[in-house]
């Protein structure tokens, strides 16, 4: 059960970082990580929606901003 937990724990974990550090890249990584994110795009569409999710919160998100 630990090893099932540990792959969303993971991705909640750079979550944190990245709302912790501001740090954009843990954003994506985390992303990368999300089982299911991760089973339906590539690494460069999450990018590019990474991308597209803080620009269009940018206002709110002003710590992100690269």
């Amino acid at each position: 059960c630990a090893a099932v937990n540990r792959t969303n724990i993971n991705v909640q974990e750079l979550a944190v970082a990245a709302a912790l550090t501001g740090e954009r890249e843990h954003v994506e990584h985390a992303i990368m990580l999300d089982p299911l994110t991760s089973a339906l795009l590539t690494l460069d569409q999450i990018k590019a929606m990474t991308a597209d999710l803080f620009a269009a919160e940018a206002e709110w998100l002003p710590q992100y901003v690269a």
